[in-house]
């Protein structure tokens, strides 16, 4: 077979080839579809602007069923505050006997405790002998120091009376109220007060 006679087959082949693919584009009818209709914009939807309530908390319940926190009476609190206040200017004498013989005579002067540990609410009951009530901040550590000295477990709190700044000295807390007890006419005698029994509180 000649070289004319080949391309010309070839050219023939390639021409079908052609017709195939592109004789449905050609012959077929085009895809009609519907128009597009663009549809008016919707209203903006309504929001409930109504508050909404605050969600629930348990802190109220749970606080509601815990016990009252123990406090002292008022007027407890000031009737101690008046009998053990120390003028400014008192000498004050620490002939207080030590923490270790005042344990001694109390033990030996021991009896059935009358005070419980627990209230009626549950909760533990610890006491202190309130001591002396002062004006100043620097008195009131020199009489904590003294009894610490002494062996006892003394601290002061501030508190405000009006306008005053004032300084209670307090001995304990202890569970055995008894003791605190046999041990008030001592610490009256060396400081002149009238001390007090009071509920330990925080």
């Amino acid at each position: 077979m000649d070289s004319l006679l080949r391309q010309r087959l070839v050219g023939t082949l390639v021409l079908v080839a052609l017709g195939i693919v592109f004789w449905p584009l050609i012959v077929t009818a085009p895809d009609v579809r519907d128009p597009l209709v663009l549809a008016p914009i919707p209203e903006a939807p309504r929001i409930d602007r109504t508050p909404i309530s605050r969600p629930k908390s348990y802190q109220a319940d749970v606080e509601a069923q815990l016990p009252t926190t123990p406090s002292v009476p008022e007027a407890l609190q000031s009737a101690a505050d008046d009998n053990t206040f120390i003028d400014q200017g008192a000498t004050l004498q620490f002939d207080v006997p030590a923490a270790n013989e005042a344990a001694v005579e109390a033990s030996e002067a021991a009896k059935q405790p009358d005070s419980v540990l627990i209230d009626e609410a549950g909760l533990a009951q610890f006491w202190v002998l309130q001591v002396a009530t002062l004006a100043s901040e620097a008195r009131a550590i020199e009489v904590v120091s003294s009894l610490t000295r002494q062996g006892y477990k003394a601290f002061y709190r501030r508190f405000m009376r009006g306008d005053e700044s004032l300084f209670r000295v307090q001995i304990g807390p202890n569970a055995e109220r008894e003791r605190l007890q046999r041990l008030r006419p001592q610490i009256d005698k060396a400081l002149g007060v009238e001390s007090e029994i009071l509920r330990y509180t925080q």
